[in-house]
């Protein structure tokens, strides 16, 4: 094996270093997977994570080799930080709308039991005219889906407005009042959960693009210290991205019984 020598260039790399770290062939599709897309890191850690690697790498760059990727690596934290707090600041938003619904939700049966009694009063409660507003029965406002609500109501309204002339304007404005409330509460909490599903696609771009920068750093630092392991920790803090309590996956399997004394 040729040797040139303990020899440095202006990179870092070390050209006489294989035999001060020994080591054995493992499969190279390895080296261009990416350690921090693994699932069990939370988004918490992995900022944490950022954030001092970013610092280690303004504090370790006196050759200027890292100073695009730390660029790269701030903008792309940003747009994370960005991302958790527009999510973050709708989940009031999310939640009221919710809330608004599930009450109405609940007075709903209630509201519509006025008007049965109106039809009732009007034509007995066992008139056909029942049957034209509740074809189901008055239960199933109590156990349809939400999706399902708005067609029973304006069920109801099509039977009272054809009415009108014995149950009166003031029983269709009921009607009309139940289908125009349910509307703008579901509405408005579908609306929300719209959001709240588009912002977080939005923060898993950008938590993806950060990984991705992540992952180019450490590449970047195997260029710059090609054989210097030892290096990496100068650059990042591995244990920030380790949960506080281990894995159920990777705690260590329980001791195995002591064998039977020989007889």
């Amino acid at each position: 094996m040729a040797r040139y020598g303990y020899c440095f260039l202006d990179s870092g790399v070390r050209f006489d270093s294989p035999d001060a770290h020994p080591t054995t062939m493992i499969d190279l599709h390895r080296f261009l997977e990416n350690p921090f897309d693994d699932p069990h890191i939370s988004l918490p850690n992995l900022v944490a994570f950022t954030t001092d690697h970013i610092q280690r790498m303004i504090n370790n760059n006196s050759t200027g080799d890292f100073t695009g990727r730390i660029t790269a690596t701030q903008s792309s934290l940003g747009l994370v930080d960005t991302k958790a707090l527009a999510d973050l600041s709708q989940l009031g938003v999310r939640e009221g709308s919710k809330q608004t619904k599930n009450d109405y939700r609940k007075a709903l049966p209630a509201g519509v039991a006025k008007i049965a009694g109106l039809v009732t009063g009007q034509y007995g409660d066992r008139a056909p005219e029942l049957l034209e507003c509740f074809p189901q029965g008055r239960n199933v406002f109590n156990n349809c889906r939400d999706d399902e609500v708005k067609e029973h109501l304006e069920t109801l309204l099509g039977a009272v407005t054809a009415h009108q002339a014995d149950l009166g304007a003031p029983t269709v404005a009921k009607a009309q009042a139940l289908v125009d409330g349910w509307a703008a509460v579901y509405d408005a909490s579908e609306t929300s959960s719209g959001v709240k599903s588009a912002a977080i696609t939005e923060k898993n771009y950008a938590r993806e693009n950060l990984q991705l920068m992540l992952f180019l750093n450490l590449l970047k630092i195997g260029e710059v210290f090609a054989r210097q392991p030892e290096k990496l920790d100068l650059y990042m803090q591995q244990s920030l991205l380790k949960p506080h309590t281990p894995h159920p996956h990777i705690q260590s399997q329980p001791p195995a019984p002591p064998a039977p004394p020989h007889a």
